[in-house]
C-alpha cells in the first residue's frame, strides 16, 4: 500500500491513481483551455526518448521527415466527403483573423491527409517518383469532449506518416511494415508493453480508409488502449486530390496511399502499464544483462520513494 495521501490506490480508483501519478511525477499539468495540456520537462523527456526510438525506425523504413502547415483550407477536407464526415465533430475552425472575417474558413489540422495529398499531386508525375515516403512530427487539434492528460487531449503531439505507391500491394506491404517494424518494435521492445495487432471493423476504420490496422495494449485496470494505427487509404485520397502518375507502360494511374500515426498517448500508456500503488515505473533498457540497472523493477517516480512524494 502506498503511504496515505500520496497516491490513490489503483484498486480504489484507477483514473484518480493515474491523475495522481501524472501530477506527482511532474509529467504534465492541465492547460488553460479545456482539454489542453502542459507537458513538463520530465514528461517531455519521456516523449523525446520515444520520439528518437520511433524516428530511427521510421527512417530505417525509408521515410523522410517533412513539415506541412497547421492551417488547412476547409475546401480541402470537403473534397474527400467520407473524411470530412468522420472528423466533423472534432474540427476546430478559424473564421476570423486579422480583425476581419475570412473569405474561407480555415481548419486547424486534425490530421494531414488532405494537405499532404495536395502536395503529393504536385510532386508525383511518374512511376519513378514512387514510392513517396513522408513523415511529419507535429501537433494536431481534435476537439475532445472527455479529455484525460496524455490519453485523450484536444491538442496532442504525434508523428503522422503519409506515403504514395504505384500498387495496392506495395502500399499494403508498407503499411504493415510500419505497424510491425516501427510501432510494435518500439511499444513492445522499448516500452516493454505487450501489444495485440489486429484490424478495425468497417465502422471503426479511419475516415476514408479501406483498411485500418491497430495495436492494442492492456493496461493495469484491465482495459485496452489503442497505441497506434496504420491505414491503407486505397485510391480515395489520390482521386480526390489528383495524385496521378505515368506508369512504365505510359498509362495515367492513380496512386495508392497510406497514413499512420502514434502519439503522446504512449507516455500515458507507460504510466498505466507499469505503474503500481508506489508510483510510476520506467522499464529498464532492453536486453540489459542480469544485475544491470535496477533488476528489472524500473525507475520510480510519483509515489513512495519518488522525488515528488518526498515534497
Amino acid at each position: 500500500m502506498a503511504k496515505p495521501g500520496v497516491l490513490t490506490p489503483q484498486a480504489e480508483d484507477f483514473p484518480r491513481w493515474y491523475q495522481d501519478v501524472v501530477a506527482k511525477a511532474e509529467l504534465a499539468d492541465n492547460g488553460p483551455v479545456r482539454g489542453t495540456m502542459v507537458i513538463r520537462p520530465t514528461g517531455y523527456a519521456l516523449w523525446e526518448r520515444i520520439q528518437r526510438e520511433m524516428d530511427d525506425r521510421i527512417k530505417a523504413a525509408g521515410a523522410q521527415n517533412a513539415y506541412f502547415p497547421l492551417f488547412i483550407p476547409q475546401s480541402y477536407l470537403a473534397r474527400e466527403a467520407e473524411h470530412v464526415e468522420g472528423f466533423a465533430p472534432e474540427l476546430a475552425v478559424v473564421t476570423h483573423a486579422g480583425g476581419k472575417e475570412l473569405e474561407e474558413p480555415i481548419v486547424v489540422r486534425p490530421t494531414s491527409e488532405t494537405v499532404i495529398g495536395e502536395f503529393m499531386a504536385k510532386w508525383v508525375q511518374s512511376y519513378r517518383d514512387l514510392p513517396l515516403l513522408l513523415n511529419q512530427w507535429a501537433n494536431v487539434v481534435r476537439w475532445e469532449l472527455r479529455p484525460r492528460v496524455f490519453l485523450r487531449t484536444t491538442e496532442f503531439l504525434w508523428q503522422e506518416g503519409h506515403t504514395a505507391h504505384a500498387s495496392r500491394e506495395d502500399a499494403s506491404a508498407y503499411a504493415r511494415r510500419i505497424l510491425h517494424e516501427a510501432y510494435q518494435d518500439v511499444i513492445a521492445g522499448v516500452l516493454g508493453i505487450p501489444v495485440v495487432v489486429g484490424c478495425k471493423t468497417v465502422k471503426e476504420r479511419f475516415a476514408g480508409a479501406i483498411n485500418t490496422m491497430t495495436l492494442e495494449s492492456m493496461m493495469r485496470d484491465g482495459k485496452a488502449l489503442q497505441m497506434g494505427t496504420s491505414h491503407e487509404l486505397g485510391q480515395n485520397f489520390a482521386r480526390a486530390f489528383g495524385i496521378e502518375y505515368t506508369s512504365d507502360t505510359g498509362s495515367r494511374e492513380h496512386a495508392w496511399t497510406t497514413s499512420w500515426g502514434s502519439t503522446t498517448r504512449m507516455v500515458g500508456a507507460l504510466v498505466m502499464a507499469h505503474g503500481d500503488d508506489n508510483g510510476m515505473r520506467v522499464p529498464p533498457k532492453p536486453c540489459a544483462g542480469p544485475g544491470a540497472g535496477d533488476g528489472g523493477q524500473g525507475r520510480r517516480r510519483g509515489g513512495r520513494g519518488g522525488r515528488a512524494a518526498r515534497r
